[in-house]
């Protein structure tokens, strides 16, 4: 089933007469919102993610939602499985969503989550995001209306966010560290700790990157997941890495997995954030590191371009450890030299 096909059938499903809520009895699907922060600061983002029960061959949807213009403002919306996804429409606080499944996709069935908005914190005070109806789509076309009329309370503070952790004190990075959570593209630990050292996962870089910087989204709006292995990503990263990969900053692996378990290593964020800024990666170049060997090819262009702006350095000793993997502390630090780039 070719793109247009898809969007003209789930088009034609959801505006059939559909079957009410009280037609399936006990048996409806019962849907909950879940936030990432539910007591912003200014400037940080709020994800609102829709999860769905007792779902039946869930195969197309159309969501609406209603949210406060005054205290948010929409950014994205992104789906949870592969498919084709219409383009979200923000009309004065009132947001359209829709996606479809493709081919001989199976159905979701059970319990899963659907979809997730992604928001901005503008102004402080109270607010309310709503889902306020949603049409259900299954792979025989017939379709199903429901009013769930759930609400989401955020309420977003003036307030600065705690910036005194154990484990920061005297680290090179931690000024850096402060700024970043101020930002809200990264925070620190229940235990009282930011752990700066720590190793970052492939899907923690890529949520941090996706918070931090405006992804220059397609402009057809589709924003949706199509890795093999999309189970084993967890919900909570899922918007940011199909933002980040409808953005063209990340593409896989040759299997068409994304592995977000697995550490990144400085090679990969090199590209990704070379793809983040723009630069033209179909050059040649050939960075100037005494362990240039051990950079691979892909990564080389992207590594020369992105230490001649200053986004990275190397490791001592004119090296830049390729294969090594990248600390909270450094991941942070190079993406707020990208903000400094992209957003003077």
């Amino acid at each position: 089933m070719n793109r247009k096909l898809a969007l003209i059938i789930l088009a034609i499903a959801l505006v059939l007469t559909t079957l009410p809520a009280t037609a399936l009895g006990a048996n409806a699907p019962s849907f909950s919102l879940s936030l990432t922060n539910a007591l912003p600061s200014l400037n940080q983002d709020v994800r609102i993610t829709i999860n769905g029960k007792q779902l039946t061959d869930l195969y197309g949807y159309e969501l609406q939602v209603q949210y406060d213009t005054t205290r948010l403002r929409f950014k994205s919306a992104a789906a949870h499985w592969t498919g084709l996804t219409v383009p979200a429409s923000d009309q004065n606080g009132f947001i359209t969503f829709a996606h479809t499944k493709l081919g001989k996709s199976a159905g979701e069935n059970g319990a899963a989550s659907i979809a997730t908005l992604s928001f901005e914190a503008i102004s402080a005070g109270p607010a309310i995001v709503k889902l306020t109806r949603v049409k259900l789509v299954d792979s025989k076309v017939e379709a199903v209306t429901l009013t769930p009329n759930l609400q989401a309370k955020i309420n977003v503070s003036l307030s600065h966010p705690n910036l005194s952790f154990s484990d920061i004190a005297g680290h090179w990075a931690e000024a850096d560290i402060k700024r970043a959570i101020l930002l809200g593209f990264v925070n620190g630990y229940a235990d009282g700790t930011f752990r700066p050292n720590q190793p970052v996962t492939r899907a923690e870089f890529t949520a941090m990157l996706s918070r931090a910087i405006p992804l220059p989204l397609p402009s057809d709006g589709e924003v949706a997941l199509n890795f093999t292995d999309l189970d084993l990503i967890p919900e909570w990263a899922k918007p940011y890495i199909a933002e980040a990969a409808a953005a063209g900053i990340i593409t896989g692996y040759d299997d068409h997995t994304f592995r977000s378990k697995l550490l990144i290593n400085r090679a990969e964020m090199s590209v990704m954030i070379a793809r983040a800024a723009a630069f033209d990666l179909t050059l040649n170049l050939t960075p100037d590191y005494r362990d240039e060997s051990q950079i691979p090819q892909w990564a080389k262009t992207a590594v020369a371009l992105s230490s001649e702006k200053a986004l990275l350095n190397g490791r001592g000793n004119q090296t830049f450890a390729p294969l090594g993997h990248t600390t909270r502390a450094e991941a942070l630090t190079v993406i707020l030299k990208l903000q400094a780039l992209l957003l003077p």
